[in-house]
């Protein structure tokens, strides 16, 4: 009880803190879902030869906090946390910055969004990719049919480059993502 207290404070005091332009908070949560990425064990076999693992994950939830602000072209911030990434014993945080462009209508808002970020995960084993670089884009709706609450619907891609490199050989392994969410959107 006292996590849920501290977490409904900090969302006061960041409704609190949001400037007098337009911007806006979104509470979310949704599902992830890995691109299969073929990895290095760091063992070898009898003969000599690195062995490696393809994962090839299944859907995994998010929740998170993305803080706006501009009418049609601005910026938005990004923290998330998966408590299962790749796999269900690794977590994962993302925070990423990005450009936001969005249609000016007063109910429905069309947006693209394209950013950058990084992504830190925990664990102790070859899935553990440590902190890597990020890139993301996609692009949604945010529905505010009266007042300034409403509601959001997401979609995004996120790219994971050089998520890990083979010993002497130059091939480094990307990660993909797909991220469908929703949330709760608090405008000003």
């Amino acid at each position: 009880m006292k996590t849920l207290g501290s977490f409904l404070l900090l969302i006061v005091l960041s409704l609190a803190a949001m400037p007098a332009h337009a911007s806006d908070l979104t509470l979310y949560g949704g599902f992830q879902r890995q691109g299969a990425v073929t990895l290095d064990t760091g063992t070898t076999s009898q003969l000599g030869k690195a062995v490696t693992q393809t994962f090839d994950p299944t859907n995994f939830g998010v929740f998170g906090i993305r803080y706006g602000h501009g009418r049609v072209v601005g910026s938005e911030h990004t923290l998330a946390y998966t408590p299962n990434f790749i796999e269900s014993a690794r977590k994962a945080i993302l925070y990423n910055s990005n450009l936001i462009i969005q249609a000016p209508t007063p109910i429905v808002r069309p947006y693209g969004t394209v950013g950058v970020g990084a992504i830190l995960t925990m664990g102790d084993s070859v899935l553990n990719i440590g902190k890597k670089f990020a890139i993301n884009y996609g692009g949604g709706l945010k529905i505010l049919p009266a007042g300034p609450v409403g509601i959001r619907f997401d979609v995004r891609g996120y790219t994971i480059p050089s998520v890990q490199r083979s010993g002497s050989s130059i091939e480094s392994k990307t990660l993909n993502i797909a991220e469908v969410s929703v949330g709760v959107l608090f405008s000003k």
